[in-house]
């Protein structure tokens, strides 16, 4: 069964799929041991002692968890960009890379990152108060994009801030900037400063994974758009590893 599942992988169709189902799985998985920790602390006594049957279900659970997770590293270890480029950035593990590469279609011709940036939500937006913000999820909105992908790019920003490497250098530095411009205003909360210089880390680094996947795509290339069209200067090219270390 797993030589079946690994070879389906070459679909990157199936290695969505997979991240789908562990995404599902996962929230399964927490939702059983909330019961059980419940259970077991008393705080639910609906039923007592925790049932045999809970503590098979997690094992199960976990069980098949690591079965999608070795599936998904092998997958994701069969797409070009990430063996040649996306491995080699720190706090970016198989996982994450599994998550952005699944759910961001492939550079083409023509386009640019800013397709993704407007999948993403990450496109900022004038309120009726004046005030620039990226979309929000509301309940019982319509999303007008992908909130999925949005999730993982947070989770991507918060392992890039823990980990260290030239992406936590890049948020560092936004972020003093942003304090330096900012600091004491009431529209720029200690939180908005941060989630701000997160965003724009996390925009920095997609474009760099759009210039290197097009490479190897042999996609033309195009200049990010505060360059071609804005005419902003301080273009920062994409981090090159060497050998197998990480940056």
């Amino acid at each position: 069964m797993e030589t079946m599942v690994v070879d389906l992988l070459d679909n990157k169709q199936a290695l969505k799929g997979l991240v789908q189902t562990a995404a599902s799985l996962e929230k399964l998985r927490v939702a059983m041991g909330n019961r059980i920790s419940a259970l077991e602390r008393g705080v639910d006594s609906a039923e007592e002692p925790v049932p045999p049957i809970y503590r098979e279900i997690m094992a199960g659970m976990e069980h098949l968890e690591s079965l999608i997770d070795m599936a998904v590293e092998d997958g994701v270890n069969k797409l070009p960009v990430y063996n040649l480029w996306l491995r080699h950035i720190k706090g970016i593990g198989p996982a994450l890379a599994a998550q952005m590469l699944a759910f961001l279609l492939p550079p083409k011709d023509g386009l640019g990152v800013g397709t993704w940036y407007k999948a993403a939500g990450l496109n900022p937006g004038k309120r009726p108060d004046g005030q620039w913000r990226l979309p929000r999820d509301r309940a019982g909105e319509q999303a007008h994009h992908h909130r999925y992908l949005r999730r993982c790019l947070h989770n991507v920003a918060t392992s890039i801030v823990r980990t260290g490497g030239f992406y936590r250098q890049v948020y560092d530095d936004q972020k003093g900037r942003l304090v330096a411009a900012h600091a004491g205003e009431e529209e720029w909360p200690p939180h908005r400063l941060d989630d701000t210089a997160r965003w724009i880390t996390v925009k920095l680094l997609l474009s760099h994974l759009w210039h290197k996947w097009a490479e190897i795509e042999g996609v033309a290339i195009r200049p990010p758009y505060v360059i071609e069209v804005l005419g902003h200067t301080g273009y920062v090219p994409p981090p090159e590893p060497s050998g197998n270390g990480k940056v």
